[in-house]
Order: C-alpha cells, then structure tokens, then sequence
C-alpha cells in the first residue's frame, strides 16, 4: 500500500506531515476545522502548494500517534509499513543517533573488508574510529557513563591499539544495544 502520509518533521506539540492528497482537496478549511475539533489538537495549518499539514496540540492530552491513527483514517491508511512504524514510534534525535550508528556499521564493513586484503592500517580504519567514537559521543547527556563509551575505554585497553576494528566494532555493537533500550523506552512514553 502506497504511504498516503509521511512525517517532515516532529517535536513534542508539533509535528508536520507531508499529505499528497492534500493537493486535490479545495476543502482545506473544512478539514483544518475537523481537526481542530479533535481534544487536544490546539490549531491546524494547511499548506495545500508544498502538501504540508502542520498539528500543533497538548502533549498532556494527546499524543503523535493518536494524531496519526487520524490522519490515516481520514486519508485511508490504515497500516504502517514496519519501516514507519519504526520511524513514527522514536524522535527525531533518535533517528539521527540511528543513522550515525548506521554509517558507522557500514564504514566497519568496509574497513573489515579492507583489513583481509591489506595488513596496515590506513585512511578507512582511522575513518572508522573516529566515526565510532563520533557516534557514541554525540547521545545521551552524562557521556563518561554510557555503557558504550565504558565499552570502548575497556576493550581499548584490553585489546590493544592494534586491535582498534576489534574495538570499535565492539563500541558500535553496544552502542546499537543502547539505542535499541532508548527506543523501548520512548515507545512506553507513547
């Protein structure tokens, strides 16, 4: 089934969708008014030329994922793909800690992939650390304590410098393990 909706952007109050419908429709103010009518949507902003709807509503009376059970009954989209189901259920800053692991993962491909036809290291290893260790400091708020930095501080010193794929690869899979936790515990918020 063809996405009749994608989010834009999104923050707690606020979230914007991308609705190509909304081009065909003449009824904008009709339907501004309904979901204005809904508890705890506070004001609706319809942008029909760039197909943007703007929900602005009361956190501590409703929630992004009842606005999008919404807006997909209204535009009938009735299931999520696993895909949007992972993008709605996790915030933007999460998303973003997501795609750093991601890159990182592929860069360690890579450099694995590399390391079985080269014995030294070169560009794509130290590539690989400094995106791990980007990647691990760029969450959370008390960076010394997360497990991920403790895991590479450890292996580091346990494994050697000369082991350093063996540690980043190490660093980035607790690292994925933490942001999984962070996405279980911003789905029990929803």
């Amino acid at each position: 089934m063809e996405a009749t909706f994608a989010i834009a952007h999104d923050i707690p109050g606020r979230i914007r969708l991308i609705i190509p419908a909304l081009i065909d429709k003449k009824e904008h103010e009709q339907i501004s008014q309904l979901f204005s009518s809904i508890k705890g949507i506070e004001e609706v902003r319809i942008e029909p030329l760039i197909q943007s709807m703007v929900i602005s509503y009361n956190t501590s009376i409703m929630n992004k994922k009842m606005i999008l059970r919404f807006i997909s009954l209204f535009f009938k989209q009735t299931m999520f793909d696993p895909l949007d189901d992972f993008m709605v259920t996790i915030t933007p800053a999460l998303r973003k800690n997501f795609l750093r692991s991601l890159v990182t993962g592929f860069l360690l491909l890579l450099a694995y992939l590399r390391k079985s036809s080269v014995a030294t290291p070169g560009f794509l290893d130290y590539a690989v650390v400094i995106s791990t260790a980007y990647t691990v400091l760029s969450h959370g708020q008390n960076k010394l304590r997360h497990p991920d930095v403790i895991t590479g501080i450890v292996s580091m010193l346990s494994l050697g410098t000369g082991n350093i794929l063996h540690v980043a690869t190490l660093t980035w899979a607790v690292n994925i393990i933490e942001l999984l936790n962070d996405m279980n515990k911003s789905k029990a918020l929803l």
